[in-house]
């Protein structure tokens, strides 16, 4: 794939020989590296990431080892530039002089203009803010459309059934003490608690046929069966408790809130609970007065649990010593304080549903409510094929600001015709990956995208870390599992088949971009926060994106390639309208009859697929029908993801790995440079460490290096100082795998300032002091602060080239072949 390209060389950047002079010339020849096994990785850290790795790449070039290396490997924002300098690699003829992305070129300069690529104006941030407000008002409105049915009904029926009725103008009355109404609660418990019985009893492993008990037929328990009934329980007790409290508890409170005085009562007549105030100054006055008495009260409560939880606040150190109470007190706030939030949104839901099921008891079944009912449902029926969640997202905003920054061409970037140059910028902002295969006859490095697959089912995914690698090349899209499992080998489809079923405008080079730098989501991999999952999903930070599982998509192409051969199965699997309803039809166990509904699903799949490939407009109607809905909105919210899902919530690349290493040993590589401008201080290294650990669990690679050394001792050092700003180490496979090294060597080139770095670096540090670890956030560059970040990650290449032993340019293979000099590498 790849062959060897000659690169100008960079002063001060040495290709040291290992062989001595006086070898050399006795032996008449040069090492000759082999080509194809370097793998160069650019971290995430967004624009201060595609900066960094800009000007190391481009040392690199400098120095001839693009010209050797196989992949880049972009994550996040090392995606940014590594897709950039792909495309316009690809656009460029072979043997172009200069190089993709080499100084002062037309690319480069539009990336200086374009480095405040998420706000550049007002405008843009207007539109961003209104795409966030948006998918924000459509969540709530699909969400609180079946609730708003629902809860009318719910009405109606304690109405008919005298557990809430009108006792007055605007009060309700609450009788919910008959036996006919608490009745289905105590049944219900009856029934959960039947089956917790049932759970508990057959725990135990099978007993022999000739014991005298009426469970010594029993199976023995499998790995899922205990956990299967502890499901089952758990969902009974939900549903035990969610009637129980609707039924015995909603009446009553509803009636207390229709009554309430005070500054309670003037906030639930605001809101529709008995008499709603006029609209007026005065009236307006009073709600105030009424939230302030109420959030005083809050205020009060809290301050006396922070006082039980910190009781060495103004006291001395011997009185200071905290009890058991107190303790736990502390330790609950810390818990609970991150929920608060998501409590509220929660909340706000239930006095939406106790508000509607207020109106249904009050006004009773009429033909006003029934009408606005019955649009409730039509809204919910129409989600399925009116609402895509990825749409609601705001994924598209955020890919049109990659694009626009990063879809460039030299080409575009030259054009001097204002029409013809947005008429290229266009066309290099919708190429697909794809298209990117076997370009300039594998001259330029190879692309990989990472990205991050969350997956939290138990058994599925060791406990936090919350997903898999998925990575995006020109030829495949693939999905890894840990090292070690069953189910190791990769699902693996065709990245064409990906594109097409997907939708070419759906699933551009940039979209596979900006899903590798979707760093803030409900669900975040090894990062997610699940008290801000119901948060995110609500106020629509959500730049994740729905995506098929790789192996649906590899089962639709095996389906349309071998037709006959996987035509066996049920006369109506051959139905595709008869599959699309099987397919929309609840399945609750879905899981056990897995093998069934692999092949199912790929006959529908393969259906939409071959409409897709062949540009039959019936495709998209066919994809619209089975794209991502309602339900995986609520699984963004509430989290339970597997890996044999249809679906998969792809998100942050660094979500898994921060750093793309693994991926990289992964696809074995034996020489790998890892440009970590992740964002850890000058003096830790926790992204690093992270990648290592992973690498060993999941790849089953042993890395020995200490990043220790770049900071020395540590002692005198100034904030994101470093006493060098690279490691080098080695690594080695703990089982030979056919095809892949068993041992090589690694370069880290990380985030820091040294002595002797340029001054131009040194004079912005000076000024600076969060430099060069200024916060992820901050995406908003100007000139200077790129700039800054450009030449650090060029002067770092540099200085690992000049005083690294291996220097960072030689790629010194074990297997090393000797060839005569004059004769071209």
């Amino acid at each position: 794939m790849r062959s060897s390209e000659s690169g100008d060389q960079a002063p001060g950047i040495q290709s040291e020989p290992t062989l001595s002079g006086q070898a050399q010339a006795a032996t008449g020849a040069t090492l000759a590296p082999t080509a194809g096994d370097v793998a160069i990785c650019c971290s995430g850290g967004g624009i201060r990431s595609a900066a960094y790795c800009l000007g190391a790449l481009q040392s690199l070039d400098r120095g001839g080892l693009l010209a050797k290396t196989k992949w880049i490997l972009g994550v996040s924002g090392g995606s940014y530039i590594a897709t950039s300098r792909a495309l316009v690699a690809h656009d460029l003829p072979a043997g172009t002089q200069p190089h993709a992305y080499a100084p002062g070129t037309a690319e480069e300069r539009n990336l200086r203009y374009n480095t405040r690529y998420i706000a550049p104006n007002g405008a843009t941030l207007l539109v961003g803010v209104l795409s966030l407000l948006l998918g924000a008002i459509v969540t709530f409105v699909l969400v609180l459309a079946p609730l708003y049915a629902l809860a009318h009904a719910f009405g109606w029926l304690l109405r008919w059934q005298g557990a809430l009725v009108p006792s007055g103008p605007h009060e309700m009355t609450a009788a919910v003490t008959g036996p006919a109404w608490w009745l289905p609660s105590v049944i219900a418990a009856g029934i959960m608690l039947t089956l917790f019985a049932y759970w508990w009893l057959t725990l135990e492993p099978a007993r022999p046929r000739n014991r005298a008990r009426w469970w010594a037929s029993v199976k023995p328990d499998d790995r899922d069966r205990g956990a299967n009934r502890a499901l089952l329980v758990s969902w009974a007790a939900a549903l035990t408790a969610g009637l129980a409290l609707a039924m015995l508890a909603a009446p009553p409170l509803i009636s207390w809130l229709t009554r309430s005085t005070g500054p309670l009562g003037t906030i639930a007549h605001f809101l529709g609970f008995g008499a709603r105030p006029s609209w007026s100054l005065s009236a307006l006055a009073g709600l105030i007065a009424a939230v302030a008495a109420v959030a005083r009260y809050c205020r009060a409560g809290i301050a006396k649990w922070n006082a039980l939880a910190d009781p060495a606040h103004g006291k001395s150190a011997a009185a200071a010593q905290p009890g058991l109470l107190t303790r736990l007190a502390g330790r609950l706030r810390q818990q609970l304080l991150p929920w608060l939030a998501s409590t509220v949104i929660v909340l706000g839901g239930v006095v939406f549903a106790l508000l509607w099921t207020s109106d249904g008891a009050r006004v009773g079944f009429g033909a006003g409510q029934l009408l606005l009912v019955v649009a409730a449902l039509v809204v919910m029926g129409c989600t399925r094929v009116a609402v895509n969640v990825n749409r609601m997202s705001i994924h598209d905003f955020y890919r049109w600001r990659l694009a626009d920054a990063f879809a460039v061409t030299r080409r575009a970037a030259e054009a001097r015709n204002p029409e013809r140059a947005r008429a290229l910028f266009a066309e290099a902002a919708a190429k697909r990956l794809s298209e990117l295969d076997g370009h300039a006859a594998g001259a330029e490095p190879g692309l990989v995208i990472c990205g991050t697959a969350n997956i939290n089912a138990a058994r599925e995914v060791p406990a936090g870390q919350g997903g898999f690698c998925i990575t995006f090349d020109p030829e495949h899209v693939t999905l890894h599992r840990e090292k070690g499992l069953a189910s190791e080998v990769p699902a693996e489809a065709r990245t064409s088949d990906y594109e097409a079923l997907v939708g070419h405008s759906r699933c551009t080079l940039f979209d596979m971009s900006a899903i590798s730098g979707a760093a803030v989501s409900p669900l975040m991999g090894a990062m997610t926060r699940h008290a801000y999952r119901i948060l995110f999903t609500a106020t629509n930070v959500r730049l994740g994106v729905w995506l098929p599982h790789p192996s649906l998509v590899r089962e639709a192409r095996k389906q349309i390639d071998h037709p006959k051969a996987n035509a066996t199965g049920r006369w109506w699997e051959r139905h595709p309208l008869l599959l699309l309803l099987w397919y929309l039809s609840p399945h609750l166990l879905w899981d056990r009859n897995q093998d069934k509904n692999v092949g199912r699903e790929g006959r529908l799949w393969a259906h939409v697929l071959k409409l897709r490939l062949d540009g039959a407009w019936s495709g998209a109607l066919w994809y619209r029908a089975l794209q991502p809905t309602l339900g995986l909105l609520r699984a963004e919210a509430f989290g339970h993801l597997s890996y044999r899902a249809t679906w998969m919530y792809v998100t942050d690349g660094g979500h898994y790995d921060n750093l793309g290493l693994v991926e990289a040993l992964r696809r074995g590589a034996s020489h790998i440079v890892v440009l970590d401008a992740s964002g850890d201080k000058a003096h830790t290294w926790s992204t690093l460490g992270g990648a290592i650990a992973l690498a060993r669990a999941d790849a089953g690679v042993e890395i020995e290096l200490d990043p220790t050394t770049m900071a020395g001792d540590g002692h005198g050092l100034a904030s994101g100082q470093v006493v060098r700003p690279w490691a080098h180490g080695r690594f080695s496979r703990l089982d030979q795998v056919p095809g892949l090294p068993r041992q090589g060597e690694i370069w880290v080139c990380k985030l820091g300032w040294w002595t002797g770095a340029p001054w131009d670096v040194l004079a912005y540090a000076r000024r600076h002091s969060n430099y060069p670890c200024d916060s992820t956030l901050e995406q908003l560059y100007d000139a200077t602060e790129f700039d800054a970040y450009q030449e650090l990650g060029a002067a770092t290449v540099r200085h690992a080239a000049e005083h690294c032993s291996p220097p960072l340019t030689l790629v010194s293979l074990p297997e090393r072949r000797l060839v005569p000099q004059g004769r071209p590498r």
